[in-house]
């Protein structure tokens, strides 16, 4: 597990969306992962959010106008997607 909150839950096998509806993405099929800013707009805060390549789809996986915790979701992602990546390497090489 390298991420829990009420909303979100990020693990080495899966991204799971929680609120408002359960989605879960598998870390395997995520590819082109990229970060998309939103600038501020008169009163409220800049937003953030990750985006990426789901097989065909391009999906939102997270989005927050919260710094703090947008970076701690985006690190779990990383983390996950290394895991993913080290794990393949392992797996050819064996």
């Amino acid at each position: 597990m390298f991420y829990r909150s009420p909303e979100v839950v990020v693990t080495a096998d899966h991204f799971v969306i929680l609120r408002p509806a359960r989605v879960e993405f598998r870390i395997d099929f995520l590819k082109g992962v990229y970060v998309l800013e939103h600038p501020r707009t008169g009163r409220t805060r800049a937003a953030q959010e990750i985006r990426a390549q789901y097989g065909t789809h391009d999906v939102r996986l997270f989005h927050s106008t919260n710094p703090t915790t947008f970076g701690q979701v985006r690190r779990a992602l990383i983390r996950a997607l290394e895991r993913r990546d080290q794990d393949r390497r392992y797996a050819t090489s064996g």
